[in-house]
């Protein structure tokens, strides 16, 4: 894995952590960016049955409009995207002014050196596929946190 940041939080889905009474007050948008409708269907699935509320987007596009109409705390985008592609997403999305700060996932079954290219055109954190939902979730929770704390 690789990372911007080298923070750790065990942050709950809406960003609180357990005990807190003020819990469940606030839910976190996820936006998942796939091709693929299988995976983009089990993503769903699994962020809310977590507790998040997610948005879905079926390529960069569409991503990009759906970023900025849903304003998500979190993008999670898979790089085998077609045109724009994933890298040419991250770059759309750090030139919107209200999407700076958003925190995106990058997943993807490609290796290291597009890893590091995604990092480098703007992703916060990127992950081999096939990816582990419990470790994704750690990294949901750990970016939604970052985010967070601004």
């Amino acid at each position: 894995m690789f990372s911007k940041s080298g923070l750790a939080c065990s942050f709950t889905a809406t960003g609180f952590c357990p005990g807190n009474p003020l819990e469940g007050l606030m839910t976190r948008k996820i936006l998942v960016v796939d091709d693929n409708l299988d995976t983009r269907e089990l993503t769903h699935l699994h962020l809310t049955t977590e507790g998040f509320v997610v948005v879905v987007a079926s390529d960069g596009r569409e991503g990009l409009y759906m970023a900025v109409a849903e304003q998500p705390d979190l993008i999670i985008a898979d790089i085998s995207k077609p045109e724009p592609g994933v890298i040419e997403l991250l770059k759309q999305l750090k030139a919107q002014p209200e999407l700076d700060n958003v925190p995106i996932l990058v997943l993807t079954a490609f290796g290291n050196e597009e890893m590091d290219q995604a990092i480098r055109a703007g992703a916060h954190r990127a992950m081999n596929k096939p990816v582990h939902l419990d470790s994704l979730m750690d990294e949901v929770r750990e970016l939604i946190a970052v985010s967070e704390r601004g």
